[in-house]
């Protein structure tokens, strides 16, 4: 028994670092030292006869570590199931994390927290409000909104609805091929909407760059330039007015991307009581606010 823990201790280092890429961050998700990581790291490359990691920075995987992990995942997904098992309640009741961008927690959720206060007074809800994709295998959120479909991992997956996109300026704004642009820069300088206005202003530089899509928003609204929002969004401004992209001289025939908005739960916990209570309060308000 004390070594089969041993090789567990070993495996749950290894899965943690090569999951964070770094020793210090999985050390912290583990509730470990950071010497205590290496050292499990270490023995487990002894026992192997090779390296399992490249020593770069950020940390990569070895052909014989990329084997090893491949083998770790029906483990990792098992220890998840049992703990999901033995904590899960008879009524719901507990804590649910929820991982999404800030916008939608702002535009969409914010707005009927109240409403789930009430009819769920015993479950907490933690929202990580970034654009960073945490880890529903891991247990760093429980369900998450993401902007892209997953294809990897034991997921359950539901498409909530479809934001569509256009090209909007400030309502005084002369739409020209002179007209400035602001765009997205940061975690969102690779979404499609970005690099859709990349090409269709080429090859005239941003005025403004901003990290978030409200920030954005703003900026046209303010008169700094044409942008590329969502639909929905705009229209929370009377100021702005949409324009055909070939009204500011767009370099492409392309139509403006569309996004969908899916709402994305590990299958070991979607019968859980509080997150499918939590999974349905989020469809009924993207629901709501589709229809209002």
């Amino acid at each position: 028994m004390a070594i089969e823990k041993a090789y567990w201790d070993l495996f749950r280092t290894f899965e943690a670092v090569a999951r964070s890429k770094t020793i210090t961050d999985a050390a912290r998700s583990l509730g470990i030292s950071q010497s205590t990581a290496s050292r499990h790291l270490a023995r487990l490359e002894e026992i192997a006869g090779c390296a399992l990691f490249v020593r770069d920075a950020p940390l990569r995987l070895t052909q014989r570590g990329e084997a090893l992990l491949a083998t770790l995942g029906p483990m990792v997904d098992a220890a998840l199931a049992a703990t999901t098992a033995l904590e899960a309640p008879q009524e719901p009741r507990g804590t649910v994390t929820i991982t999404t961008v800030s916008e939608v927690s702002r535009w969409v959720l914010s707005r009927r927290f109240a409403q789930f206060a009430k009819a769920h007074p015993l479950i907490s809800l933690r929202i990580l409000s970034d654009n960073r994709v945490s880890s529903l295998a891991h247990g760093e959120a429980d369900i998450a909104i993401r902007l892209a479909r997953p294809t990897e991992g034991e997921l359950a997956v539901k498409r909530l609805f479809t934001d569509h996109y256009g090209c909007f300026v400030e309502r005084s704004t002369s739409a020209s091929r002179e007209t400035p642009w602001v765009g997205l820069t940061g975690s969102l300088a690779e979404i499609p909407e970005q690099k859709y206005a990349e090409r269709a202003f080429a090859p005239r530089a941003a005025r403004m760059l901003v990290e978030d899509v409200e920030s954005l928003a703003l900026a046209a609204r303010a008169g700094v330039g044409a942008a590329i929002l969502p639909k929905r969004l705009a229209r929370r401004y009377p100021e702005l007015v949409e324009v055909a992209p070939e009204h500011l001289g767009a370099a492409t025939s392309d139509a403006v991307p569309s996004r969908d908005f899916w709402l994305v739960v590990h299958r070991s916990k979607r019968r859980v009581a509080k997150v499918r209570a939590v999974m349905l309060w989020i469809e009924q308000a993207f629901a709501a606010d589709t229809s209002g």
